[in-house]
């Protein structure tokens, strides 16, 4: 349930200043709290970058009203994702809490109560980069892409997380579980795992929506479902993936 959302009018900020003034109000939004904009001008670009600065957290509704527009911001787990692209910016957040829940448990030495925490984001680390390189890349023309261009450098940085990702199974398949070597390799992944979404979701999520957007409604709308079945482990049948 969403809150009612606060009412901020920034229709007299100054140009310059508005950017800085928006991001003020939107940036603590979280699950179940919205907030309200009121603005001079139409928000499509400003709500874009404000987006953009929060890794995609946002959702937000706009109406144009007596020469005003009335932004209603709300957290992106509010809303069903506009996009594929937002559905895997969403993914990178839920991976990446599965793994700090994991390693505060390792670091407290209770490997144990992390082992299945590990095992549940290997498996979905799995899936959203087969998902990536496989109908993303595909589709979107990855693999034409020059060694230094966005595209490219996903693909490579991918076989490197999936060779760290590797590490850290051979380590779960012991018995018993080294929970300090667990803890290290888990530590040098989640390093890798941040700088690679955040250039991912910069340089490359930017240039696949533009790609995105010259498809048709009905294509795209069928590249989200694919995306939600894969990221939940099924086909699109709704049978379990192999």
């Amino acid at each position: 349930m969403v809150t009612p959302s606060s009412l901020h009018d920034l229709r007299g900020e100054r140009s310059a200043d508005l950017t800085g003034a928006a991001l003020e109000r939107v940036k603590n939004v979280r699950p179940g709290v919205a907030v309200t904009l009121l603005l001079s001008a139409d928000p499509r670009l400003l709500m874009a970058s404000l987006n953009l600065q929060l890794r995609e957290n946002l959702h937000w509704d706009a109406v144009e009203a007596d020469g005003a527009w009335r932004v209603i911001v709300r957290h992106r787990e509010d809303a069903a994702p506009a996009d594929v692209l937002a559905l895997l910016a969403a993914d990178h957040k839920r991976i990446d809490g599965l793994l700090a829940r994991a390693l505060s448990l390792l670091n407290r030495g209770e490997t144990g109560a992390a082992v299945p925490l590990l095992r549940e984001f290997a498996a979905a680390l799995k899936r959203h980069v087969g998902f990536e390189d496989g109908e993303l890349a595909a589709g979107l023309g990855a693999s034409r892409a020059a060694a230094d261009e966005p595209p490219a450098v996903m693909l490579r940085e991918h076989g490197e997380i999936g060779q760290q990702l590797l590490l850290v199974e051979e380590i779960l398949a012991t018995d018993p579980v080294d929970g300090s070597e667990l803890a290290v390799y888990c530590a040098i992944l989640s390093g890798t795992l941040a700088k690679h979404e955040y250039r991912e979701e910069h340089s490359l999520f930017p240039l696949w929506r533009s790609a995105l957007m010259r498809r048709g409604s009905d294509e795209r709308a069928d590249l989200l479902e694919k995306a939600v079945a894969a990221l939940r482990g099924r086909d699109v049948s709704g049978a379990a993936a192999l």
